[in-house]
């Protein structure tokens, strides 16, 4: 494994540990999600200071597969 990517790991491991969801619009739900279903959704990641590092709001919404592996642990 190349160092960059061993480094990489080691700090979304470390981050994901950290990971706080606040839900910004509620919605109730006549069927839950399960693996295999296709969602969209926006997120904004900050740092502990409120520094944003990233959001998908200045970009088209995030869209992926439950169940895939498509995202870091404790995202979906």
């Amino acid at each position: 494994m190349h160092l960059p990517l061993l480094l990489a790991l080691l700090a979304t491991s470390a981050l994901a540990a950290e990971v706080t969801i606040d839900i910004t619009n509620p919605v109730e739900c006549t069927r839950k999600t399960q693996a295999g279903d296709s969602i969209t959704v926006n997120y904004r990641g900050t740092l502990p200071n409120g520094e944003e590092f990233d959001s998908s709001y200045k970009r088209e919404p995030f869209q992926f597969t439950l169940g895939k592996g498509q995202v870091i642990q404790g995202y979906a």
